[in-house]
């Protein structure tokens, strides 16, 4: 998948380019269910994690963070709630700040980087709703079909819509700290394209940042096997640890899709019932499947495989995204799927939904 988050605390690295480094944060609950609760301040370090600079508790429905970090860059508020479960709010120190909640949802503004980011994590809601009210839905009535599609259908449109916001949200603040903190939480929803006019666009200290270099490279790379390229071919074992290479099934006469998943994947799973259905309607036309998995677990690869019943080769060195399959075929979000032709020909990429049914309508029908 090319998968969506609004912001992996995990991606936050520090920027420094502002000369003040004070903060006084403002907190409003809402109400007072919230009283007596801690609320941190977190920083990065890329030794330890995630590091406590400063903490209070919550009274009356409001809290004030207040003090001076050593540099200007992206922190971390947490709270905990009643079921211990943490919740996190990232943020960009900047002088005088504003937090709210209400209706679960958070909300930072006071200052031009916290507005910008909030004006997008405002348009992600928006974008979710439909999604939410469906899952919802779907988590109560997981055998309705209707209701299955309707989904599908809806998080098609939501990927294609998130990835236009990230990538002009991204555009419009490339010269900030902003720009390079929504590249490295959404990179994995862009397409090779859209990195391409970011990089050509941005300045040292964005193209310096590690993550970017790595994309960079990864940009290079996935040239190899860009469409109009001959495949490669990877060698990894089956299911029942046999070794099998992609080089068995593809090039030898028919369309062949290398189905790039794993069993922990949601929008992989989401999406495997179209293309189950793809390959019954289309399998003795000439299209063939070859799944290639990030798992680590080989039980939960095995379980994902028997119990949805996927009917198709199946390999993987089960190294996650430290498999050979992301280098050589340089992506960094599933699923994602490689369309071959019968002389071995990359000829699409990331067919989903209906897409994939109209392109193989195309050449089998």
């Amino acid at each position: 998948m090319k998968k969506i988050a609004l912001i992996f605390i995990a991606t936050i690295l520090f920027v420094a380019c502002n000369n003040t480094n004070a903060y006084n944060i403002k907190g409003q609950m809402g109400d007072n269910t919230w009283d007596g609760k801690q609320v941190t301040m977190l920083g990065l370090s890329n030794e330890t994690g995630m590091l406590p600079l400063d903490s209070t508790i919550i009274k009356d429905g409001t809290f004030t963070l207040k003090g001076k970090v050593d540099s200007a860059g992206w922190y971390v508020l947490l709270f905990k709630k009643d079921d211990g479960q943490p919740i996190y709010k990232d943020f960009y120190v900047e002088g005088n700040l504003d937090f709210s909640i209400k209706n679960g949802r958070m909300r930072l503004t006071g200052s031009p980087l916290n507005d910008a980011y909030q004006a997008f994590g405002d348009k992600y809601d928006e974008m979710t709703v439909n999604i939410v009210k469906l899952n919802a839905e779907l988590k109560a009535n997981p055998a309705n079909k209707e209701l299955e599609k309707a989904f599908n259908e809806e998080y098609g449109r939501f990927e294609k819509t998130f990835r236009e916001l990230a990538l002009t949200t991204i555009m419009e603040n490339i010269g900030n700290p902003l720009g390079l903190h929504l590249f490295q939480a959404t990179m994995s929803s862009l397409e090779n394209k859209d990195i391409e006019s970011i990089l050509a666009k941005a300045g040292p200290v964005f193209l310096a940042d590690p993550a970017v270099k790595m994309v960079a490279s990864q940009l290079v790379l996935s040239k190899k096997v860009s469409i109009g390229s001959r495949y490669a071919d990877l060698a990894m074992f089956k299911p029942d640890a046999t070794p099998i290479s992609l080089s068995e099934y593809v090039g030898k006469g028919t369309y062949v899709m290398i189905d790039f998943w794993a069993s922990w994947c949601g929008p992989c799973m989401r999406e495997l019932p179209n293309v189950l259905a793809c390959y019954e309607k289309y399998h003795q036309k000439g299209f063939d499947v070859v799944g290639v998995s990030l798992d680590k677990d080989a039980s939960a690869w095995k379980a994902a495989i028997k119990s949805n019943k996927i009917p198709w080769p199946q390999m993987s060195d089960l190294s996650g995204w430290q498999s050979q399959a992301v280098s050589v075929y340089s992506f960094s979000g599933i699923p994602h799927t490689v369309l071959v032709d019968p002389q071995g020909i990359i000829i699409a990429k990331d067919l989903r939904g209906p897409e994939l049914g109209k392109k193989l309508a195309e050449l089998l029908d």
